[in-house]
């Protein structure tokens, strides 16, 4: 009703009058008028009464823009409780405000597990202020672990996510346990936690199982090489590359590489790149690369980057090699993002 009469001042006198009658969505409409001087003269204290009647009514709206008044009037405490209202009925707004009091430790203590519990519940319809608070939780977490004297921290972070069962923190509490980062090295904790997460589909975590069993993981990869599964292919060449759960052979393993990157597989094209470049085959091994970096492979742009940057296998080119450390450093690619540092630096 609100879009449809033209005159502001005229729907805030229907609004009054439904209002009056106890309407609930009017009690929400004349509120935002107040909020924004729309029809009415701006009053934030009119709209904050008439917030709390449609809040305490049950209205996630306004619970959500009650919490928003309190928020900067630092009531954290109870706009906490009335973003939990609306977060509770499933309002996204209310679910992103929610996280960030507990993101923040606003209203309530930091829980970096709860806080991304509801950044996803936001993100997942379609939120774009909720993903980018997830990707600030992980940029933190990597930050904590890149970090010598943080490990012990972001362990708990990620213990905090991987408790309520968020798949990234499983396979990351799991690398911890593996690595004995910020704990002690502890395989039987490492393997259940790679196993929550890779039973959810999760490829590093899958990955990582193999790390801890590569024999049992090679039998499994030549099974389904046999079947002719193209990432088995590039999988088991990297057991054959480095020797795990395999004798070392590295023909195989570039014989493998070969296959599943005649196949279109960026990883196979970057892998037999890579062992290409190493025997100093650099003609060949740019073109792999520049087929994996067309597919969007960040090591392969990386990689490609390089050729171009050092004129291997190709004419020394800064500015491609500038645009392919540009692409994947995009990315977070860290090797890219040096390198584009030492690029600017000859400049």
């Amino acid at each position: 009703m609100y879009g449809l009469v033209k005159s502001d001042k005229k729907a805030a006198k229907i609004w009054k009058r439904a209002v009056e009658l106890g309407d609930v969505d009017a009690m929400v409409f004349l509120g935002e008028m107040y909020l924004y001087g729309e029809g009415v003269k701006l009053d934030k204290k009119k709209a904050e009464r008439l917030f709390r009647m449609a809040a305490d009514r049950g209205d996630a709206d306004a619970q959500n823009d009650l919490g928003n008044l309190l928020r900067p009037e630092k009531k954290y405490e109870e706009a906490f409780r009335y973003y939990a209202l609306a977060a509770d009925q499933g309002y996204t707004e209310g679910e992103l405000n929610l996280g960030i009091c507990y993101h923040y430790g606003k209203g309530t203590e930091v829980d970096l597990g709860k806080a991304r519990y509801w950044f996803e519940r936001a993100a997942a319809k379609g939120d774009e202020d909720a993903r980018k608070k997830l990707a600030r939780l992980d940029r933190r977490a990597r930050f904590l672990l890149d970090s010598e004297e943080k490990f012990e921290e972001a362990v708990r972070y990620y213990a905090l996510s991987a408790n309520q069962g968020y798949t990234y923190a499983e396979n990351s509490l799991g690398c911890c346990y593996m690595d004995g980062a910020g704990t002690e090295v502890d395989l039987g904790k490492a393997r259940y936690w790679f196993e929550r997460a890779a039973a959810k589909g999760h490829e590093n975590a899958i990955q990582n199982l193999a790390r801890l069993d590569a024999r049992k993981a090679a039998k499994i990869y030549r099974r389904a090489v046999e079947l002719g599964d193209v990432r088995a292919m590039t999988r088991l060449g990297g057991l054959y590359r480095t020797g795990s759960g395999v004798k070392l052979d590295k023909k195989k393993a570039e014989r493998l590489y070969r296959t599943a990157a005649d196949r279109g597989d960026a990883f196979g094209q970057t892998n037999l790149g890579t062992s290409l470049y190493s025997e100093e085959k650099f003609e060949e091994a740019f073109r792999y690369y520049a087929l994996a970096a067309d597919q969007g492979l960040t090591s392969g742009e990386f990689c490609l980057g390089c050729c171009y940057k050092d004129g291997a296998g190709t004419e020394v080119d800064l500015g491609k090699a500038r645009y392919w450390f540009e692409r994947a450093a995009a990315k977070g690619y860290e090797d890219a993002i040096r390198n584009l540092a030492r690029l600017d630096a000859q400049v």
